[in-house]
């Protein structure tokens, strides 16, 4: 399958992959700060999201880790910094058992390396139900809330609507696709020992879903990775806080 993407600069190749249900706009915040960096940035839509179409029934991280790699195939990119935020970084993990010496380094934002529990899984397969029932509607009702930390649901009701927008333009079949995806998706737990490039881990101290604790016992297992906590950010850290998030990305790339 051929992605959309986009594309701003000409240094280092940084390749940043979407959250769950998101597109490639989720890095909106991100991208002025970046153009003070050298660095290529890709940005591209991951399968059935943004711009990217797909009526599959499933779409599994490794079917997306597959289509990231065409991409820079397609682009002549032998090698870049690769980062992912929550099903983003379920894709970067599967990537890099793909193919790790396509990494200059590792960007993993408010994600697991961890496969689904059963609870987990199961309750990823009722929010299917409930989207086959009524529509995107029913990941505003039952995951938005759980998405953002306190902080801004008390601060930032400007952002909180745009991503009931942002969701309810989901579509829905796309949304179903990537959670059987994210169901079915290999622990990649094993791979942390393993790698072998700078890495950076971000994590919203709010984060209700990938929690700090997660953040900095994956931290621990990889040898000379950096860790950046947000405050008062939640799952979506880019979005919460963009001026904390710009700051990581752009000192970990200042010292590459």
């Amino acid at each position: 399958m051929q992605i959309e993407y986009e594309e701003h600069g000409d240094g280092i190749p940084l390749v940043l992959l979407h959250a769950f249900p998101l597109s490639r706009r989720m890095w909106e915040p991100q991208k002025k700060a970046l153009e003070r960096v050298n660095v290529r940035l890709i940005l591209p839509d991951l399968r059935g999201f943004g711009e990217t179409k797909s009526t599959a029934d499933t779409n599994t991280m490794d079917e997306m880790a597959g289509d990231v790699a065409d991409l820079l195939d397609r682009l002549e990119i032998e090698k870049a910094i690769i980062g992912g935020l929550s099903m983003g970084g379920y894709v970067t993990f599967a990537l890099y058992r793909l193919d790790p010496g396509r990494f200059s380094g590792l960007i993993l934002c408010d994600t697991a390396c961890a496969a689904d529990t059963d609870e987990k899984r199961e309750n990823r397969f009722k929010l299917i139900k409930k989207i086959e029932g009524s529509g995107s509607q029913a990941l505003i009702e039952n995951m938005l809330p759980m998405l953002v930390g306190k902080y801004t649901k008390e601060n930032n009701p400007e952002l909180y609507a745009d991503l009931e927008q942002r969701f309810a333009g989901t579509d829905p079949q796309a949304a179903i696709g990537a959670l059987r995806g994210m169901a079915a998706r290999n622990d990649s737990c094993d791979l942390l020992s393993e790698i072998d490039v700078p890495t950076l881990f971000i994590f919203g101290e709010e984060d209700e879903l990938t929690d700090a604790d997660m953040g900095r016992k994956m931290h621990s297992r990889v040898n000379g990775s950096e860790l950046c906590l947000i405050r008062n950010a939640g799952h979506y850290s880019n979005l919460e806080q963009p001026e904390q998030f710009d700051q990581a990305i752009v000192s970990f790339i200042n010292r590459q």
